[in-house]
């Protein structure tokens, strides 16, 4: 124990701006160097803007000065938090249920040596907070819901491997969908349709430690490999209409985003960010894809149309890290993180780049 999975790692070094997208890396060697990246006291930090189904409010977790992580909710026009999560725990990883009822959260314990982790879920409005993993020897990273709401899938990580798994959402019908001896699973991602999930691949004993992205059935058949060179490719994200996935690749030597068919085949490049570029997301209509990228040493968020050219920078404010865009359910809205007032704090913006606005 005592690393963190890769979603973490991604988080954890772009809170901190301590760790370029151009050296970030997938698998296990990520998440050792993650674990001193996340445990750092430092001003309130937000993280993992998460819309609700209905495109009223956002989740989003908060680390305290002491390296305390606790859930929230707040409106997304700005105003009050409201804290949802409680208990000794580091929390991370925030979801929403289909239904918005409620929302998913990892709970992690230990400080800077993770002793357990296991995923909680709670009432949207507040209270009834329910563990719905619990043992020892591991720690479990949520992930989310299936899109009919049925299933809940997230990470396990047991001795330094981590392998995905899917549950009901009162935590029973445990299913391990990638059971392997010695490679790497995290980082899934369910279709939109419901029918595939797609998810990163690493095999630690690699001398490259490289990643590929991988799918398969949501019942964990068919298990089929999409990229295949021997550099690090992760992060999928499914278009809307499940044809297309957008990932990470460092194939060029920084990270870029690139495209391909969800049946695999030609990847087309993207991006060709200065700095690398990532956390890749569709809009809802599919046509766009808002992105992360780092350029003149700052953090910036970009959309880029589908079908390629020219990229269109929303975020401008200098000296500061912009970073994880989520759009919001309708997609006139986006929100991000940004480092530009004291900490890290969430931001929301109009599409094109307008009415900027903090609401944390």
């Amino acid at each position: 124990m005592g690393t963190l999975p890769l979603r973490a790692l991604v988080l954890a070094s772009l809170l901190a701006l301590a760790l370029p997208l151009a050296t970030a890396r997938a698998g296990a060697q990520a998440r050792q160097l993650a674990q001193s990246l996340s445990t750092k006291s430092a001003p309130e930090q937000d993280a993992a803007p998460a819309w609700s189904p209905d495109g009223s409010k956002l989740a989003f977790a908060r680390q305290n000065g002491s390296g305390q992580w606790q859930v929230f909710v707040v409106s997304a026009s700005g105003g009050s938090n409201r804290l949802l999560s409680h208990g000794n725990l580091s929390f991370v990883d925030v979801a929403w249920s289909p239904s918005g009822r409620q929302v998913g959260f990892s709970g992690l314990a230990g400080g800077q040596l993770i002793t357990s982790g296991h995923v909680y879920v709670v009432n949207s409005t507040g209270g009834g907070q329910n563990p719905l993993t619990s043992g020892s020897g591991w720690y479990d990273e949520l992930f989310g819901w299936s899109p009919d709401g049925t299933m809940i899938y997230f990470d396990r990580l047991t001795n330094g491997l981590a392998a995905i798994y899917t549950m009901n959402g009162a935590g029973t019908d445990l299913h391990e969908l990638t059971p392997n001896a010695t490679d790497d699973d995290y980082q899934a991602v369910w279709s939109p349709d419901g029918k595939r999930i797609a998810f990163d691949r690493t095999n630690p004993s690699s001398p490259s430690a490289g990643g590929d992205i991988w799918v398969m059935n949501a019942d964990g058949s068919g298990q089929r490999q999409l990229t295949t060179n021997l550099d690090d490719n992760f992060g999928a994200a499914w278009s809307p209409n499940d044809k297309q996935i957008a990932f990470m690749s460092n194939r060029t030597g920084r990270y870029q985003i690139y495209l391909m068919s969800s049946s695999g085949g030609p990847q087309q490049q993207l991006t060709n960010a200065s700095g690398g570029a990532g956390a890749p997301r569709f809009s809802p209509d599919g046509k766009e894809i808002a992105y992360e990228a780092q350029v003149n040493g700052e953090y910036q968020i970009f959309v880029v149309a589908v079908g390629g050219g020219a990229p269109r920078q929303l975020t401008r404010a200098t000296y500061s890290g912009n970073s994880d865009p989520s759009w919001s359910p309708s997609g006139k809205q986006i929100a991000f993180l940004s480092t530009r007032d004291s900490g890290t704090d969430i931001y929301v913006m109009n599409a094109d780049g307008s009415a900027q606005r903090r609401v944390t």
